[in-house]
């Protein structure tokens, strides 16, 4: 497979912040690189892609091929942190730092098919380390100094000296990490003993001997706040940091640490909830619920919401708003949903505080981001108000910590005027981006790795203006904000706000939780301004993600001409499409607690039972055909498939039901039967009168009177004959019409004509019945089949006598009117049912008196012969008082 074929990966391959290029595992052909990655290494997309790996990098081959071969062999990555290589770039030679990855990929059966290098450049790093080599032996002497930094540093840190990282400082913050261990004065290890023999210790140790910084993002440590007790889960962001003596030689490590559980737990619970989309409306993290009427009550609310409110279904459902919740009385929201009803302008609001008083009287203080939604019945009248609401009541809580960390840091700004170098050293190294803008002009002071990531910039924007570092920002709120924070000497804060960033020459929308603390000089004037920033945009994007699909979803399920349910293992139902309950007449509630089995035909329900058993231990869905009782009682044939979902581990985690009305189907089966039914019984007594006429013909001839009784004999057999070949062409006609093989042949001949022409033989086909016709002066020219027009005719005339008394009158008019020539055949007979009229054309269908021969085919052929025709066909009858069908096709003009 070439990867360049796969959209997808060749996107995100270009994308990607780092350098990237997949080798296939047989002769490391590449196969796909990105710009990064070519610019790193100094060639062109030609020189690179369908070539050998080492027939482009051949000053490195003797180095880094056996480890390739390696990674190959045992699918084991190899990882290189910031090693010199030199490399012809560009056509001249180069040395350069790079930390590269060699990643092995595997296929299905486990074997190793491609190898990901992923690679980035360090020799910008590895030079400013050289020169920071010095800098650090001068910042010992001014340790102490930043000794009372430390304690207001609105992160944790710790010191930790000698071999055995003899924790010499905690600050604050860091002990309220611990709060429960005695630190300071005790080796590392010895105050934290969970940490030994893992990756982190090691990590550690490795800081202390090669000099060299490590961090970690998100990371699990299973670890006690108290001594001795038990340890819980919690997430960190922490950097292990070498300080350097006079000498240059490592003699300590700081430890910035922040701890990130709740950002993590919230993460992987907006994660998870998005992966739990398809189980439908309570597997939603939104909290959903539906209020009716001006009285507020609650038609349905989902298990998010219930939870929210602290009720249950039975304390919630079919109850006012404020019956359930009387402490909101108070606060905004009925008469916000009053208002929505009344105007159906939609309500949001972001970060409303909801106050809640608990059974015991406490308080319960929570936010929410909610949406009002106006519902309409079919005829357009708002009777309702559809909520979503997300709780984020965390997420304020951590922006106030932030706000926190922010004033926090104002009150260090005096000591950080002082040390202004060791300010910049702890911003550097800093788990958050953090930036430092001069002036009223916004110069970038200082400016930390990780706002540079965010910014997708390089080192290189230090010292410019921020309008100049970072074009994209303009059109875009932020300047206007910081000029504002100068000017009123208050800080901002934001919460998931948008900003176009540019990254890798594309811009990229992410979102920022944001603080701009104002710096103040000695005279009391903002001198500089602060920003601390964390990006979001994961957060932000799953949730609206999760919206959409939400919203897809129900608008899809409602679409689709099937009816779709779905239900958990136990077979409690989650959901029904609108499909269902169209078919039922039922609510929600009531489909899923009583309706749907009580729906089920009582002959099926076992079977049902059983093959649902089966399709839960095989995992094949399950398909059957059952009927299913409708709103009027009627029992109505589907196509019912029950598919069971199974995880990873093949374990039933929910069941999918899409259900297909087949009635029309059944019902045209039936048809077909009763018309083969028909069909055998209709030629057979033709054929047995037939017979019978034949053999008394031979006897009679044998007698005297023979001559006399063939005339008679010989009269009925040409009439079975004559009603044997009516039968013929009727249903040779309907099998020519079916495959779209009935021939057309078309001719100019007078209207008025064909029916002279065939008046003589109704006479002698029916000649119990007085036939008059009203036929015009003149001649009326179509151009039309002949044959096909007279067959109507015929058919016309033959039911009118078929339906009618004997002996009684029947009319047929032939004129012209306007451009249309209109034919009507008029009976006294036994009349049609209003309601059988519309479907008096259809195939097959018979109306009234069953006990008249027929199948149910000549009107249907007669309406198709006059339709191809371009004309029309239609009747007009009272029950009891005789029928009038009419056709009409156009006039033949020269």
């Amino acid at each position: 497979m070439n990867f360049n074929d796969n959209h997808l990966l060749k996107a995100l391959v270009d994308t990607a912040p780092s350098g990237i290029c997949i080798l296939n595992s047989d002769g490391f052909i590449a196969e796909l690189a990105n710009e990064k990655f070519l610019q790193i290494a100094g060639r062109r997309e030609e020189d690179l892609i369908g070539k050998s790996y080492w027939e482009t990098f051949s000053e490195v081959r003797e180095q880094y091929e056996d480890i390739l071969c390696h990674v190959v062999s045992n699918n084991k990555a190899y990882h290189a942190d910031q090693v010199p290589m030199i490399l012809m770039r560009n056509g001249k030679q180069d040395l350069i730092y790079v930390t590269f990855v060699y990643a092995p990929m595997v296929d299905l059966d486990g074997k190793v098919h491609k190898v990901a290098i992923w690679v980035q450049e360090n020799t910008k790093e590895v030079m400013e380390r050289e020169k920071d080599t010095a800098f650090n032996n001068a910042m010992k002497i001014d340790r102490d100094r930043l000794h009372d930094y430390f304690l207001q540093a609105p992160v944790g840190i710790s010191v930790m000296t000698g071999e055995n990282l003899l924790i010499e400082f905690v600050n604050p913050d860091y002990q309220a990490m611990l709060p429960g261990r005695s630190l300071v004065g005790r080796p590392f290890f010895e105050s934290l003993p969970e940490i030994v023999d893992t990756d982190i210790a090691q990590a550690l140790t490795d800081v202390f001997k090669t000099g060299l910084p490590v961090s970690f993002r998100d990371r699990l440590v299973a670890i006690s706040k108290e001594e001795d007790g038990p340890t819980t889960d919690r997430y960190f962001d922490f950097s292990y940091v070498p300080r350097f003596d006079s000498n240059g030689k490592v003699d300590g490590v700081f430890n910035f640490a922040f701890e990130v559980t709740a950002f993590v737990h919230s993460r992987r619970k907006a994660q998870q909830e998005s992966n739990n989309m398809a189980q439908i409306l309570d597997m939603l993290p939104a909290s959903v619920v539906v209020i009716r009427g001006f009285d507020l009550v609650v038609d349905m609310i989902n298990d998010s919401n219930l939870a929210y409110w602290k009720k249950t279904r039975e304390e919630v459902v079919g109850k006012p708003f404020l019956e359930i919740l009387p402490d909101l009385a108070d606060q905004p929201f009925a008469s916000q949903l009053r208002q929505v009803m009344e105007t159906g302008q939609v309500i949001d609001v972001k970060e409303s505080p909801v106050i809640f008083t608990n059974a015991d009287g406490s308080i319960r203080e929570t936010y929410v981001d909610y949406t009002y939604q106006p519902l309409s019945e079919l005829d357009g009248n708002r009777n309702g108000v559809l909520v979503m609401s997300f709780e984020i009541t965390d997420r304020v809580h951590a922006r106030k910590l932030l706000e926190q960390y922010a004033n926090e840091l104002t009150a260090t700004n005096e000591l950080l005027a002082q040390s202004e170098s060791r300010f910049k050293f702890l911003i550097q190294e800093a788990p958050v981006a953090i930036g430092v803008l001069q002036g009223k002009t916004l110069i970038v002071e200082t400016a930390n790795d990780k706002i540079l990531d965010v910014w997708g910039k390089t080192r290189e924007i230090v010292g410019l203006p921020l309008a100049s570092a970072l074009p994209e920002l303009d059109g875009q709120p932020f300047l206007e904000i910081l000029d504002n924070v100068f000017a009123t000497r208050e800080p901002f804060y934001a919460n998931e706000i948008p900003a176009l960033l540019e990254h890798g020459g594309k811009l990229k929308e992410l979102f920022f939780n944001v603080v701009y603390q104002p710096i103040f000089d000695q005279h009391d004037n903002v001198s500089d301004i602060v920003i601390v920033a964390v990006d979001v945009t994961e957060q932000v994007n799953s949730r609206k993600a999760l919206e959409i699909s939400e919203q897809h979803f129900r608008k899809l399920s409602d679409l689709v001409p099937v009816k779709i349910s779905n239900a958990l293992p136990n077979g409690e139902v989650t959901f029904f499409n609108q499909g269902w309950l169209d078919f039922s007449g039922l609510s929600f509630e009531d489909l899923r607690d009583f309706g749907y089995f009580q729906m089920l035909h009582p002959d099926e329900l076992e079977s049902f039972q059983q093959g649902l058993l089966q399709a839960s231990k095989t995992g094949v869905p399950f398909i059957s055909e059952m009927r299913f009782k409708n709103k009027d009682g009627q029992y109505i044939w589907h196509i019912n498939v029950a598919s069971p979902v199974l995880d990873a581990q093949g374990k039933l985690i929910m069941w999918v039901g899409s259900t297909t009305d087949i009635q029309a189907i059944k019902e045209e089966e039936q048809r077909k039967n009763d018309f083969i039914g028909m069909v055998s019984h209709e030629l057979k007594t033709p054929l047995t009168s037939l017979n019978g006429y034949l053999q008394i013909l031979q006897l009679k001839l044998k007698q005297d009177d023979g001559l006399t009784f063939a005339e008679h004999a010989l009269e009925r057999s040409l009439k079975q004959v004559r009603l044997m070949t009516s039968l013929t062409n009727g249903f040779l006609n309907v099998s020519r019409l079916e495959s779209g093989k009935m021939h057309i042949e078309k001719s100019t001949f007078d209207l008025r004509g064909l029916f002279k022409e065939t008046c003589d033989e109704y006479r002698i086909l029916f000649p119990n019945n007085k036939i008059t016709a009203k036929l015009s002066d003149e001649e009326i020219p179509v151009y039309a089949d002949r044959q096909k027009i007279a067959q109507v005719f015929n058919n016309l005339i033959g039911n009118a006598v078929k339906y009618s008394p004997a002996a009684s009158d029947i009319w047929v008019t032939v004129e012209q009117i306007g451009t249309r020539a209109r034919v009507m055949v008029s009976d006294q007979g036994i009349g049609i049912k209003q309601e059988d009229l519309s479907r008096l054309f259809e195939r097959y269908y018979r109306v009234g008196d069953t006990t008249v021969s027929g199948f149910g085919i000549g009107l249907y052929l007669s309406m198709e012969i006059i339709e191809r025709h371009g004309g029309k066909i239609w009747a007009e009858s009272e029950l009891g008082k005789g029928s009038k069908f009419f056709f009409e096709l156009n006039i033949y003009q020269n």
